[in-house]
């Protein structure tokens, strides 16, 4: 597995030690900044298609496994087609995607991708057998339906979801009729073994935003979860014990926001953000951190797929 930095915005241009390990494993970088803006957010099947031809031009499946850096969790969306192209290089076997996030990622959305909205078109995606969701605190999980959230993809077994704390119901979430126990009731030890039991693949693809972290540990464009550094990596260990990783995927690196995608769409965004997002950026000294977040996770996930 190699590691590749794709800028879509100024998020990790900043991070020197980063870029020199990632050049220093031979990984490659991609800027597509110039997308960024249109991509932003949520992102119609132009703007899409166009990062797709991009990435099977510097990124082509028969480079083999690859950990990407794609920086805002604004560009959570980029995530179906970084999979798409881990499948394409590993023979498509049947996959476990793994997503630890402070939001489900759940809602409709269309035509086109939201940041908030991938999770239904990859658990969709032919040869994906389940996404776990690890690690959500906020509110979206309170009433989904009424939020906007695909249920199909519940009913149909095809998502479980793994809240660290849940406000309404602290021992678990039911959505659907199914019951999931929060981290926070099981305790974080119980909840390490028992995460490898909801993996029934061989092949597993990890994606993680950062937002998932508390904010002691990472600067994010969202509100933030309540789980550590270290928690985070012991799940990934345990999660890939006897597995094979095809790739990953990180967001969740604070940025200053440009939108794009034409007169109406970006006034759209914005209000969108202004709705929904923190309005003040993050501190200097954690925003400094997530860089320190970033190469931990690059030792971490380089070292497992080897």
């Amino acid at each position: 597995m190699r590691a590749a930095l794709l800028h879509l915005d100024d998020a990790l241009t900043g991070q020197s030690r980063l870029r020199e390990a990632v050049r220093a494993g031979g990984g490659a970088t991609l800027d597509s900044r110039g997308l960024g803006p249109e991509l932003r957010l949520w992102s119609r099947p132009a703007g899409l298609r166009r990062l797709r031809d991009q990435l099977a031009a510097f990124l082509p499946a028969e480079a083999g496994a690859a950990l990407v850096f794609s920086g805002s969790g604004d560009f959570h969306h980029v995530t179906p087609l970084l999979l798409g192209r881990a499948l394409s290089a590993h023979g498509d076997p049947p996959v476990t995607v793994l997503h630890f996030d402070n939001h489900p990622d759940w809602v409709k959305f269309g035509p086109g991708a939201h940041c908030g909205s991938w999770v239904g078109q990859v658990a969709r995606m032919d040869r994906v057998a389940r996404v776990v969701t690890v690690g959500v605190c906020s509110s979206d999980i309170q009433a989904p339906a009424a939020k906007g959230a695909d249920l199909r993809i519940v009913e149909d077994g095809k998502v479980e979801l793994y809240a660290y704390h849940a406000e309404a119901t602290p021992d678990a979430v039911t959505v659907c009729g199914r019951r999931w126990p929060t981290i926070e009731a099981m305790g974080e030890a119980a909840f390490a073994d028992f995460l490898p039991t909801r993996i029934a693949t061989e092949a597993v693809y990890i994606t993680i935003d950062k937002d998932v972290l508390r904010p002691a540990d990472a600067g994010t464009n969202w509100d933030q979860g309540r789980m550590s550094l270290g928690f985070l990596k012991t799940l990934i260990a345990s999660a890939l014990q006897s597995r094979r990783l095809i790739g990953a995927d990180v967001v969740g690196d604070w940025s200053a926001a440009s939108y794009g995608g034409g007169l109406l769409p970006s006034m759209l965004k914005r209000a969108e953000a202004a709705l929904d997002q923190p309005w003040r950026a993050p501190a200097p000294a954690i925003l400094a951190g997530n860089e320190a977040v970033n190469l931990a996770l690059l030792d971490q996930i380089l070292a497992v797929a080897r």
